[in-house]
């Protein structure tokens, strides 16, 4: 997919127009330096050098900025300081193309100049876009497209339209993308713009070989590469070569699309879409893949692995990794392949976990944008009914003091109302915004825990069975392995069992039902429980409760309580350590011990251990895995059991966890 880069028909043709006119204007005036006209056809020129002559930009706006400051001239350095933007987003430099617009968004008379505001916001979706922080492009985008709206700028809302649904074709949101892309049709067609149509068909055509529709792909996409060879728009040209090899590879033409992706290869030459260079390589090598031709798909997906490490993009280096596990497979090289599968699987979990945390993220951003639009709504309805006010006030002048006393009284109740409005306001979107951001933690805590510490053992189990059932040397492997991997499944099951109970901590109306629990019994049955680790590890276990000493709590609750309080015991405890746990009593209260000589905490972990806002996980001493959730719902439990939890412990010294929970009543 392309964001549309301020592509124009004939470009050359209007560089040499400007570069005459300057002429014309240069021989026909005695002093050019004090014409605005002068620096409005240097600014035009600059932008029209954009893809040919970027060596010459900067000397033409830095000229361009130089007169207008000396003219005070607003319009012409806010262009020029953009054009410095543009110069910088299409060599691939998105910091300094970034600080120069937000120069421009600083300047206060911006507000004079929408069009140049609308130039601003397109440059920082694409320079965000490029960046890979789509919620920034996305924001940019939207301010954009509401600015052209504002002021019926049908080019500009055509081309925010259309680079908001090339941002969702990319995030796989496609009916989101089809959405906007229907819109920038509406003012495409209106236009009557050839290279709006031919950019538009080309985008479409990728949106239909994703959603299936390959009929309609290959329209689009003959029509878009038929004008494009005849403006010799080379970027958007390889473009639509390499999306026509994508169609073919899906339909199994694989001459025809090795025949794409070479024309695709040949014609690219930008130096800003690395990505889309990266694209065509891996294009190629899936199609020699096909092909059966391994050596050729190496040599390509090595390429395309290369340019998307450059920038980083970890779902190209997935399917690359991918794509090689299969090469090194065919070829017998099992362990390089079984790498590279890891590789994979290790990236799949990461995107997954990414692409939730940016559909949130996605969604506050869509929500904050819609709180501005909301917020400026209501300003300017009490800006108008201020305004309407003092024209009341000045044709109350005309008329009795009696009339003026009941059109003020009118006024300051139409204004209470209109503040009571906007205070109403404020209290619900502040509500919704404290609401998203407690589903926000608990979604990425979760998607977190499900993403490394469930779905990684279930998939590496998968791939295991899939090797002992499909290769030669398959049991060899399970045999090696499985020890490994029933002790993840067992930390999974735990897991599992946490998760449960802290989705009930987390539903409305949850109740607990307290009964009298006999400490040292229920505390020598959680220890049975992790009779096997504590053998592995040569660990003595001493419990010392007294067996007359009893609370009054949950029974499930305080099992899960002091079963994860024993399993970090446990887990940071070396080999032949000690695990002490004790009880006594405290006016009203039970205090229950469970001390271990492992390898301690700092005072900063201490000051981090239950704090929602932190998310502490380490292995244990025997490189035991968790998920930083059994201390967070312990203590959210022993809290609803009316009792207590605190810690001290020293660096190589151990760990004292309290806790405190109420004795039965007498």
């Amino acid at each position: 997919m392309c964001i549309n880069f301020n592509t124009v028909i004939a470009q050359v043709d209007s560089i040499q127009f400007y570069k005459n006119k300057i002429q014309e204007f240069s021989e026909s005036s005695s002093n050019v330096d004090n014409s605005t006209t002068y620096i409005d056809l240097l600014n035009n020129l600059s932008y029209q050098l954009r893809f040919s002559g970027r060596d010459t930009i900067l000397i033409i706006s830095k000229k361009a900025l130089e007169l207008s400051k000396l003219n005070d001239y607003k319009e012409g350095e806010l262009e020029a300081l953009i054009n410095f933007s543009a110069f910088y987003l299409y060599t691939g430099d998105t910091e300094n193309s970034i600080k120069y617009n937000q120069e421009v968004l600083n300047d206060k008379e911006l507000i004079d100049h929408p069009t140049k505001e609308m130039k601003v916001y397109n440059h920082l979706g694409q320079a965000y876009f490029i960046k890979q922080i789509y919620p920034l492009t996305y924001t940019f985008f939207l301010k954009g497209l509401s600015l052209s709206e504002q002021h019926n700028n049908e080019y500009f809302t055509f081309l925010m339209n259309m680079n908001l649904g090339t941002m969702f074709n990319l995030l796989e949101d496609y009916d989101e993308a089809q959405a906007y892309y229907s819109s920038a049709s509406k003012f495409s067609k209106k236009s009557k713009d050839a290279n709006s149509d031919a950019m538009l068909s080309s985008n479409l055509g990728f949106l239909n070989i994703k959603t299936g529709n390959f009929d309609k792909a290959q329209d689009y996409l003959n029509n878009s590469i038929i004008y494009f060879e005849k403006t010799k728009n080379k970027p958007w040209l390889a473009f639509s070569l390499s999306t026509l090899g994508g169609l073919n590879l899906k339909l199994k033409k694989y001459n025809n699309a090795l025949d794409s992706y070479k024309k695709a290869l040949s014609t690219h030459s930008s130096d800003v879409d690395i990505k889309g260079r990266a694209d065509i390589y891996y294009g190629l090598a899936k199609t020699h893949m096909a092909l059966k031709n391994i050596p050729e798909a190496e040599v390509n997906i090595n390429e395309s692995l290369k340019l998307y490490t450059s920038f980083n993009l970890n779902t190209g280096l997935e399917k690359c990794y991918r794509i090689l596990y299969k090469i090194k497979k065919e070829k017998n090289q099992i362990s390089k392949s079984l790498e590279y599968l890891e590789l994979t699987e290790k990236l799949a979990n990461d995107i997954s976990i990414e692409k939730n945390r940016r559909n949130f993220n996605m969604l506050t951003a869509k929500i904050n944008f819609e709180k501005e639009k909301e917020a400026l709504k209501v300003k300017n309805e009490l800006v108008l009914a201020q305004q309407r006010k003092y024209v009341k006030w000045s044709l109350a002048a005309l008329f009795t003091s009696l009339i003026v006393v009941l059109i003020i009284l009118n006024s300051n109740k139409r204004e209470k109302l209109l503040n009571k409005k906007l205070e109403n306001q404020a209290i619900v979107l502040n509500e919704n915004q404290n609401t998203l951001s407690i589903i926000n933690k608990n979604q990425d805590r979760l998607f977190s825990i499900v993403g490394h510490d469930l779905r990684g053992p279930i998939i590496s189990l998968k791939e295991l069975l899939t090797f002992y059932i499909e290769e030669v040397d398959g049991k060899k492997y399970f045999e090696k392995f499985a020890p490994q991997l029933r002790d993840d499944l067992e930390q999974v099951q735990f897991t599992m069992d946490n998760l449960l109970h802290w989705g009930k901590t987390q539903m409305t109306g949850n109740s607990i039902n307290l009964e009298r629990i006999t400490v040292k019994q229920e505390i020598e049955d959680i220890l049975h429980l992790f009779s096997k680790e504590i053998k592995n590890k040569f660990i003595k276990i001493e419990n010392q409760v007294a067996r007359n000493h009893h609370v009054f709590a949950d029974l499930d609750q305080f099992k899960v309580i002091f079963r994860n309080l024993i399993n970090n015991a446990i887990k940071y405890t070396p080999n032949e350590g000690k695990i002490t746990i004790s009880s006594k009593i405290k006016d009203t209260n039970l205090l229950i011990y469970v001390s271990d000589t492992g390898v301690g905490m700092s005072e900063l972990t201490i000051s981090k251990l239950f704090k929602d806002t932190e998310h502490i996980s380490t292995v244990g001493t025997n490189l035991e895995k968790g998920t930083g959730l059994g201390l967070r719902l312990a203590k959210e439990m022993i809290v609803k059991n009316h009792g207590e939890i605190s810690v001290k412990s020293k660096i190589n010294k151990g760990s004292h966890f309290i806790v405190k929970l109420p004795l039965p009543f007498a």
